[in-house]
Parts: structure tokens; sequence; C-alpha cells
């Protein structure tokens, strides 16, 4: 593919050559009365061809949509210009009406500078960027000289036509208004030069290159206007010159990397780690990666219905892509090795007795909850008493012989678990928004709820439907009632919370029959009572979005 690319590129080399031998070939020619007419059309029609096409190569290399907008806009100024200049030669019999189309000629000449200065600007910007203000007034002084210009017979500041004769472009002398116009577009032309200079990462060599062409065009115009008898004769059509000049000027800034393309995929993609290759509709490959591995065409196409193992350490799969297909291959060795671990394991847990897999089981989903606590740094904090809490249970499990004691401490463990994990869901549940249902503090209370239940706890609730609170207050709703249940769980014989909507607030109840002593959490609520050994404590909390 990249022959094929680099044969494209010195086709396409070669054809405009051969268009450019053709279009002076046609100049030559032009020069006989009985070939002018035809031979001046057939150029002008190889030139448009050629800018057209060199307007479709931008659209198509040019990444950024602000620049190849920018340059497509000066393809169609380019165009404009040989418009106007073969109207001028061929079509236009009248001499005021040519002498107007010969003045049309700066409106190109005059805004194909200005739109590269543009086009630095965008460079290296997003496609959300938008020109400053001052940079657009750069248009201001350029349509005040096209105004000089094309209103040149009231003043003859740009063009001087001697007394008594034809104003005609055959005939005149240049004003100070012509050297205005011409060093205002080097100017521009020089300062976006520079500034994609400024913002080029490439070669320091390369980036140099737009610099010769410039050099040329401004040499050519200087030795134009001084009326070198050998620039007239060879280069005597300046519109034919200056729009080649230009777009040399611009491709060649293209090819050394100042404005950046869509190209060179290929290379990249022939570099990168991954073994892959991008194939035709048929199989065959047109793109591949150095460590890519050759594959038939049958892996290919079984690839495609179900991942093919080759060498029992790599894995290919094919995926269906526009104009073909994508294959790429995956190293097993890794998950071979896993595998091969969990058999061993599987093989060691088989041989032990059931008492032995309780226990590491039970080991396994305490060393799972403690790495998940590790990585998780806000909830170690936040649930750091209950982590003891629950390390002190298990311990006592692992050291208690008694059946009846054992299963009482693994309900607890399973109370303390249940908020742990129920406690990281809120609070991953806030990283992501800071208003919840009541349906998530619900299920939490469930949840513990069905490790009470356990214990011949009789626990209910009730929540209002349809309502929102702030995540935080849910928290502090169900660490309230943890915090309670820890506290006489062993004394414990029912638990009932009920949430109530009460004009701008909600209002939590909880009231828990219990033979301990609760006083000690009447601060965190706003009322606590205890009658008959039933505690009732309240305290409300806004509802989200409320004032």
């Amino acid at each position: 593919m990249k022959k094929k690319n680099e044969s494209r590129e010195q086709l396409n080399i070669q054809l405009f050559l051969l268009c450019m031998l053709a279009a002076l070939l046609c100049r030559r020619l032009g020069k006989i009365s009985s070939l002018r007419i035809i031979c001046g059309m057939l150029r002008t029609m190889i030139y448009v061809g050629v800018y057209i096409g060199w307007g479709i190569s931008i659209y198509k290399r040019v990444i950024q949509k602000s620049v190849r907008n920018v340059l497509i806009f000066i393809a169609e100024l380019i165009i404009f210009w040989f418009v106007v200049r073969t109207t001028k030669y061929f079509f236009t019999m009248d001499n005021q009406i040519a002498r107007y189309l010969w003045y049309s000629y700066y409106i190109p000449m005059l805004f194909i500078p200005v739109a590269v200065l543009q086009a630095a600007f965008f460079l290296g910007k997003s496609e959300e960027y938008r020109l400053p203000k001052w940079l657009k007034g750069v248009y201001i002084p350029t349509a005040v000289l096209v105004l000089l210009v094309l209103s040149n017979d009231l003043h003859q500041l740009v063009f001087s036509f001697p007394v008594g004769s034809a104003w005609s472009d055959s005939h005149y002398t240049y004003g100070w208004g012509y050297y205005v116009v011409l060093v205002w577009e080097v100017v521009c032309a020089l300062t976006a030069f520079v500034l994609m200079i400024y913002k080029c990462r490439h070669s320091q060599k390369k980036k140099y290159l737009p610099l010769f062409g410039i050099g040329a065009a401004v040499l050519y115009a200087v030795l134009f206007i001084s009326g070198v008898a050998w620039v007239q004769e060879i280069g005597g059509d300046i519109t034919a010159v200056l729009c080649l000049f230009f777009v040399g000027i611009l491709e060649s800034c293209v090819r050394c990397g100042l404005i950046q393309t869509n190209t060179g995929y290929d290379q990249l993609f022939e570099v990168c780690t991954l073994g892959a290759q991008i194939t035709d509709q048929n199989y065959n490959v047109c793109y591949a990666s150095a460590n890519a591995m050759p594959l038939s065409k049958k892996t290919m196409k079984d690839a495609v219905e179900k991942d093919v193992v080759i060498d029992k350490k790599t894995r290919i799969q094919n995926r269906t892509i526009r104009g073909g297909h994508v294959l790429w291959q995956e190293d097993m060795e890794d998950i071979i090795k896993l595998l091969e671990r969990m058999e061993e394991n599987r093989k060691t847990i088989e041989e032990s007795n059931c008492i032995e897999q309780e226990n590491y089981q039970t080991k396994a989903a305490i060393n799972m909850l403690r790495e998940k606590n590790r990585l998780f740094d806000k909830l170690q904090t936040q649930t750091a008493k209950q982590i003891n809490l629950l390390n002190e249970l298990l311990n006592r499990y692992e050291e208690e012989e008694e059946l009846e004691k054992s299963r009482i401490l693994l309900v607890k463990i399973s109370l303390i678990g249940t908020y742990i994990k129920r406690r990281g869901n809120l609070e991953f549940i806030e990283e992501r928004s800071k208003v919840s249902d009541v349906v998530e503090l619900e299920a939490c209370i469930e949840e513990s709820f069905s490790s009470l239940r356990l214990l011949d706890i009789d626990c209910a609730c009730s929540f209002p439907e349809g309502e929102k609170i702030y995540v935080r207050d849910a928290v502090v709703m169900y660490q309230f009632f943890e915090n309670v249940v820890e506290k006489c769980v062993d004394s414990c014989a029912s638990v009932w919370i009920k949430l109530r909507s009460q004009s701008e607030d909600i209002l939590f109840c909880m009231e828990i029959e219990s033979e301990t002593d609760l006083a000690c959490f009447s601060e965190m609520a706003q009322s606590c009572t205890c009658e008959d050994g039933i505690w009732r404590f309240v305290f409300t909390v806004e509802k989200a979005g409320e004032s």
C-alpha cells in the first residue's frame, strides 16, 4: 500500500507537469492569430482543471475544517481570477469593460494573502475556535485597497495612463497606490508564513521550503514591474504565473507540514505495537502493522463467526468495517496462566473437606472486602468504625466453637457487611449526583432488615413515593440507624422506621424496642423519648431542591 501511495503521488506530479507543458505549448501556439482563441480557451481549461483538482485534494488531505475551508476559498479565488482574465482577453471588445476586468484581478490578488493569514491563525486550534475581532479588521484595509484599484479611473493613483492615449493595460505606469497594494500583499504573506513556522513542530530544514516560493514570487513581481524583456516574454501572463506561485507556496506548506494533512496513517499503523491488519472485502491485505502475523484467507473468514486460536497462545478476531475488515491478534499467554492457576485452586478446594471450603470462601470474601476498602480510601475513612467491628466479629467467629453463637456472629457480620456495602453505594451515588430518590435509602434499610430478621427481630419501614432527598442526608439517616442497631442488636426485639413528607422537609422517625440504654443517641436527634422499653427518635432533613 505504501508503494501504491508513492506511485499515485508520482503520477499526480507527472500529470501536473504534463498539464503545465501543455499550457505552455498552448501559450506559444496562441501567438498564431488563427489559433489564438482555441489555444487560449484550452489553456484556461487546463489551468482551471488543475486548480479544481488541487482544491479537491485539499478537501481530502487537510484535517482541520476551518483551515480546509480557507484553502478551498483560495482555490475559488484563483479560479475566479482565471475566469475574469479569460473573459477580458477572449469575450470583451469594449475597452472600458476590459479595463475594469483588469482592475478585478486585484480582488483575488489582495484577498488571497489575507486568507492565508487567516488560515495561519486557525492552525493548531480547535474546531470551535473563532478568529479574534482585531484579525477580522484586516479585511478593512484590504477592502479599501480593492476599492482604490476599482476606482482608479477617478484618481489614477494605482495606474496612470498617458494623456491622449486609450486607457488600457497596454500603456500605463505605476502610481504610489500600486506599491501600497504590493507591500500589503507581501506583508500579509510573510506574516502568515512566519506564524506557520512558529506553530510548526517539524524539521527546521523542511519548514523553510515555502520561503523559496515567496521569494520567487516577489522577485518575479519586481522584474515584471521593472519591464525586463525576457520576463515579459517567458512569464508575460501575470495571472497564470502568480496563480502558480500561490498554489505552489501553499502546496509546499502542506508538503513540509506547516499545514497539517490527513495523511501518513499507513506509516503510523505500520509501527503500532498492536498486531493488526486491514483488508478489503475479498480479504486482500491493504494495511498491516509490523508485528502482524501472516494469515490465510480461510483463517480470516473463520474469524468472522468466532475467535480463532492459533498456536494455543494467540487469538485472532475479525470485525467488519466499511469497505473491508479489520483483524487483530491477542496474546492469550497471561489468560492461559490465569486459567491454569484457577484450575489448580479448584483442585485444591475439591481435595479439602466442607469446613475447609467454607473457611477458604469466607477468608476470600474478607480479603476481597479488605482489598476494596483499600482501593476506596474515602469509603474506608467513612466506615472505619464498622471495619474494626467487623474484624472483631470475624476473629470471634474463627475462635467460636459453639454452633449457635457462630450463627449469631455470622448474622452480625452480615449486618455490618451490608452497611459497608450500602454505605459505599451511597458514597458512589453522591459522586455522580447530590440528589437521590428515597428508594435508595429504603433499599439500604431493607437489606439491613434482612440480616436483623435472621435474629428474629421484627422489622418494618414506610417511605413516601417520589420524594427526593440529598444523598448526604440519606447517609446521615442510614448511619444513625446503623449506630443504634449496633448498640442494641443483642437485646433488640423490633425496629420500625418511617419517612414522612412534611412541607419542605422529610420527617425521619425510628422506633426500636430494646432493653439497652440508647440515651446516648439523643443528641443526634431532634427528639428522643423512651416508653415501656420502646425508644423513639425523630429528626428532619430538607427535601432536595428546597431552600
